[in-house]
Formats: C-alpha cells, structure tokens, sequence
C-alpha cells in the first residue's frame, strides 16, 4: 500500500480549508483549476487539469489549485475552495451543483456532462460564490440528474 509522507500533506490552519497536498504542476495550473492525480514525481503528487470527458474520474484523487503554477513547479492541492465573485446566473439556484467542463480544469454552474465538483452557494452574475469540493465526487450525473453507471 502506498504511504503519502507527512510533508506532503498540510493542514491549512486558518484558511479555512481541510487541507491539502504539496504536489507537482503536471501542466501549467491556474487558481481554482480542477485537478486529478495524473502520476508521481519522486515521491510527491503529479497533477493534471480534469475534464469531464476524461476516463476514470471517480478513480483520481480530485482537489482544486490553490494559486497559478507552471508545469514541474510545486503546487498546493486542496479539498475544497470558497470561490466568491463569480457568474451564477446560469445556475438553477443556491443549492445545485458545479459541473466539471468539457474544458480541462474549468468548472460550470449550467447543466454539465454530469461530474458534480461542487455546489451554488449564492446566485449572481457578478457576486455570485460556489463551493469546490470535487474530492467528494462519488457518483457522476447526467444532466436530468441520474446516475450514470
């Protein structure tokens, strides 16, 4: 079984975030991408930006980038993210969920593909926010919101 070192691994004391991991940028990452391991470097982490067309999606640690990174730098991967100042207008109300593009790395509040990363915390074209958590995906969606297989 593979052990993740403890200096890999930070908690992210008074950010407000569960926590998070140092990894390797396996592509050029912006703030608020969302991310899946892709793969190790020595003994660290390699992430890559997630789409929703990509195979395996509920297999890959999922998290969101914390601040832009070139590829091969250090980047920190958290589980979960406020994002405040954002378009919600196309979502369906506070409560739905944040959809993960057909564009690697970018998420969406309309109606999507069916990986749910997340969810419309407040409803607004300039002053909207979403909650990120794609580490809690479990189960993808199609967009009449069933399961799919």
């Amino acid at each position: 079984m593979a052990y993740i070192k403890g200096r890999h691994l930070n908690p992210e004391r008074g950010e407000g975030y569960h926590g998070s991991f140092l990894g390797i940028a396996g592509e050029a990452l912006s703030e608020n991408d969302i991310v899946i391991s892709m793969g190790y470097s020595g003994d660290q982490i390699k992430f890559s930006k997630a789409d929703s067309n990509a195979a395996g999606l509920r297999a890959g640690v999922m998290g969101v980038v914390k601040h832009d990174a070139a590829s091969g730098e250090t980047v920190v991967i958290l589980s979960h993210k406020l994002v405040t100042g954002v378009d919600t207008d196309s979502s369906s109300g506070v409560g739905y969920p944040v959809f993960l593009s057909q564009t690697p790395g970018a998420w969406q509040v309309a109606e999507g593909d069916g990986v749910v990363v997340g969810s419309v915390l407040a409803d607004h074209a300039s002053t909207g926010a979403v909650l990120l958590a794609p580490s809690k995906v479990q189960m993808a969606f199609d967009v009449d919101g069933d399961p799919v297989p």
